[in-house]
């Protein structure tokens, strides 16, 4: 097998553990690029590559064969796009984009270019949610699904600008939506919700001038498949823990989930909890991304589309909010990130 070069794009902890994990499957971390020259020369020393400032130079460099996308939301397109072109396979860490313009760009990019574009929803890789979500569909139908996800002001405080990663609706909540499509099988079909800025006048977020959305409640129809309910929120005071329920109720049974356990309860059988050991999700996610360069196939990775239905489903529940009504997805294609 030749040994693959990577450009890692981004020196944050994101980027740290790209970086660390396309070195663990046996791929050379040749470059990596942080608008902080310190940052990303500090990174790349680890793994013996070069640290620079210019992303799109980065990623059309010769001795580069693929590229980890690692920065803010707003820049996954450019990037993404310009690796693309370049000849570049590329994973880009999720949410796809902020825009579905931005989005359909990207699909466009990799179409035409021939490289393997995919999207770092590494959760499909966690032992738990890939049994939640086996379990939560041998429930039958129609599921009632329930998610409560709280947290208090991020520490990264870009995660809060609407301009930047876009707030918990897009940031955090496409894992939620790229978990419920594959539980009911089919994608979103109306959602309706409300939603609050918690921290909108926090001094932590002084500096920012779109402050996102940080709180939401949403009503999501899957149709006859069944019916889902979000409680979000990074709005609370710093410090606040994270946490995070699921509950999915079915003909079957009740699934529950708390933490890293879960919680099984049919009819036919006795209680079951499933505690899986601890795994690093993003490990198993890059060595799966080799494999499938290296010609195994399809290796479960989010492909372009599941990023596009991800971001949708987000923009939708902003749309709704916004306006206070119900909202197809589908009526979205051009529709921006909305503050």
């Amino acid at each position: 097998m030749t040994q693959r070069r990577v450009a890692v794009i981004g020196a944050g902890d994101m980027g740290a553990r790209h970086a660390q994990h396309w070195a663990s499957s046996g791929a050379q971390v040749g470059v990596v690029c942080d608008a902080d020259a310190a940052r990303s020369e500090t990174l790349a020393r680890l793994h013996g590559g070069e640290g620079v400032t210019d992303a799109l130079e980065a990623v059309r460099r010769d001795d580069v064969d693929a590229v980890s996308i690692c920065t803010p939301t707003f820049l996954h397109a450019p990037i993404t796009i310009a690796a693309l072109e370049a000849g570049k396979h590329v994973l880009c860490e999720k949410p796809i984009a902020l825009t579905l313009e931005d989005a359909r760009a990207m699909e466009a990019a990799a179409r035409t270019s021939g490289g393997t574009l995919r999207i770092g929803f590494m959760r499909r890789f966690d032992p738990l949610w890939r049994r939640v979500e086996s379990d939560a569909r041998d429930l039958g139908a129609p599921v009632m699904a329930q998610a409560a996800l709280a947290a208090g002001i991020r520490p990264k405080l870009l995660m809060h600008d609407a301009r930047a990663n876009g707030g918990p609706v897009i940031d955090m909540a496409c894992h939620v939506f790229d978990r419920w499509e594959r539980v009911f099988g089919r994608p979103l079909e109306r959602v309706r919700a409300v939603g609050h800025t918690f921290a909108l006048h926090a001094s932590e977020l002084a500096g920012i001038e779109h402050v996102a959305l940080d709180t939401v409640q949403a009503e999501l129809d899957y149709g006859e498949a069944g019916t889902a309910q979000l409680q979000l929120s990074w709005g609370l005071p710093r410090g606040v823990p994270h946490s995070e329920r699921h509950t999915y109720l079915g003909p079957g049974g009740m699934l529950e989930v708390d933490g890293g356990r879960a919680l099984l309860t049919r009819s036919d059988a006795e209680p079951s909890v499933f505690e899986p050991p601890v795994v690093d999700a993003w490990h198993e996610e890059i060595h799966a991304f080799t494999r499938e360069l290296d010609g195994e196939g399809p290796q479960g990775l989010a492909d372009v589309q599941a990023g596009i239905r991800a971001l949708r489903a987000s923009l939708a529940v902003l749309e709704a909010v916004r306006t206070g009504e119900a909202v197809d997805p589908a009526t979205l294609e051009t529709q921006g990130a909305v503050a």
